[in-house]
């Protein structure tokens, strides 16, 4: 059988790589597709003869590719004027900010309130109106070079990731493999991205989810039909839960210069979209809750966004490393603060991230705005608290995913309103007071729906391959019933 991922960037592909290389373990070819100019196959996927890259297709190049982007854009946008979004200006402003820039060039500065012009419009309104431009995407034709590019791969299924962007031209191949008699599907890339990111503008035949939360939100939020959408779990954190310690408490403490005896808080840090400012924040963070007796001497450390290394470090950090896996054990470290207890540590690496695992592992709790580290801290089993704060967090209170890792919500996350509550969540966790058999649900019902125990990449490969058998199987019928 042959399989083709389209993505809109290789580094995407970390997220199910397991899954690629068990489809090529068991005789299926492989072809993954990149829109942009990376084509390294890397890891596990390195060296495979049934595993091949290929250069897909940025963007249209006919004469749609204006107008085709733009009534997207505006899609993408008007779906953040319904009152569920009605707190997600950041989400709103972002989504405006690309029709805007779509039909302006960048000089042309955006009003800050430019984006909220259109929440007067009632449901009814909205509803037209989406219905309208729903309409307008079926009169885009398939695009000839798309048409091309699959017919000269030959699949048997063209399989998308992540489909929702802002804009983004991914529906184009859903739309060409329509056209040719191919099935397509949509595998979800992130645990935000069916809430927060753009409209799915072309319905795939199959969607990949990784739990009945988001499920929920392809049917509700995208109109994708319940039937055709199959919760896998999430098969990007399969390497995390084999993890173990490879450095033990004291021998971390040592490299980072923390007293052993005193325990260990470990900051998430958020995205630049999400906290801009979060620095201060934390500088305030510190301070507060060094107000407390039990906290007063616990060691800390900042764990820095991907994307945002150098906001936190000094233009020097040191470079410690530890025992196996080696390559993966690698960090930088900064004493970026005035408190001689907090350290900064960061390492290169994305998805199984062994200085990661080992900071939460060895951490008594964990502290963030709104990040899917949250959820990987939930798998290591450790509490995860936050506290609202107006300057840094619309980004935190404005969206719907952020709401699902909420403990209210059965989720992992303990939010606090005041930097009191937010003590006294902290000093219960030290002390060894938080709920892990609620943790542990959580992370099955969100992570791992068909069991803790249980991988997701088999699981999602096998529904790939049931899904482009079925397909085959159905054409091959509807081909003898024409004869």
């Amino acid at each position: 059988m042959k399989i083709l991922f389209v993505v809109k960037r290789m580094t995407h592909v970390r997220h199910f790589d397991r899954t690629v290389r068990l489809l090529s373990d068991r005789g299926h070819h492989v072809c993954l597709a990149s829109q942009d100019d990376d084509l390294e196959l890397r890891g596990v996927l390195s060296e495979q003869s049934r595993i091949t890259s290929a250069s897909a297709p940025r963007e249209r190049s006919d004469e749609w590719h204006g107008p085709a982007n733009l009534l997207r854009r505006a899609r993408d946008y008007f779906r953040y004027l319904h009152p569920r979004y009605e707190q997600a200006t950041k989400l709103r402003g972002r989504s405006f900010e690309k029709v805007f820039r779509a039909v302006c060039d960048a000089s042309r500065p955006i009003g800050d309130t430019w984006s909220d012009l259109l929440l007067a419009l009632n449901k009814g309104e909205q509803k037209r109106l989406l219905e309208s431009l729903a309409m307008l995407e079926t009169a885009i034709p398939h695009d000839p070079v798309i048409d091309a590019f699959l017919a000269e791969r030959q699949p048997d299924v063209v399989i998308c990731s992540p489909l929702v962007d802002i804009g983004f031209s991914q529906a184009d191949f859903i739309k060409s493999a329509r056209t040719l008699g191919l099935p397509s599907a949509m595998l979800v890339f992130s645990w935000d991205n069916l809430s927060n990111k753009g409209l799915i503008h072309e319905i795939p035949d199959r969607v990949f989810v990784w739990n009945r939360t988001q499920l929920k939100e392809a049917v509700k939020l995208h109109g994708v039909s319940q039937d055709s959408v199959v919760v896998t779990g999430a098969a990007r954190f399969d390497e995390l839960f084999e993890m173990r310690p490879s450095l033990e408490r004291g021998a971390l403490c040592t490299r980072l210069g923390f007293d052993p005896s005193r325990p260990i808080l470990t900051y998430l840090c958020s995205s630049k979209f999400i906290a801009a400012q979060e620095r201060h924040f934390v500088e305030r963070w510190i301070q507060e809750i060094r107000r407390s007796p039990i906290l007063r001497d616990c060691s800390i450390i900042i764990r820095p966004h991907p994307g945002m290394m150098d906001y936190w470090h000094t233009p020097t950090p040191t470079v410690i490393r530890w025992q196996a896996p080696q390559e993966k054990a690698k960090a930088s470290i900064s004493r970026s603060f005035d408190d001689p207890n907090v350290v900064v540590m960061s390492s290169p690496f994305q998805n199984a991230d062994q200085v990661l695992y080992e900071t939460v592992y060895h951490s008594a709790a964990v502290v963030g705005l709104n990040t899917s580290a949250e959820i990987e801290a939930a798998i290591v089993g450790r509490p995860v608290y936050t506290i609202v704060d107006p300057e840094t967090t619309v980004g935190q209170e404005g969206t719907i995913h952020f709401r699902y890792l909420l403990s209210e919500n059965g989720g992992p996350v303990t939010k606090a309103e005041t930097f009191d509550q937010h003590r006294g969540h902290l000093e219960e966790a030290v002390e060894g007071r938080f709920n892990a058999q609620g943790i542990r649900a959580f992370v099955q019902k969100f992570v791992r729906p068909h069991g803790l125990d249980v991988p997701v990449a088999p699981i999602l490969a096998d529904a790939i391959v049931s899904f482009a058998e079925t397909a085959r199987s159905d054409r091959e019928a509807v081909t003898a019933l024409q004869r």
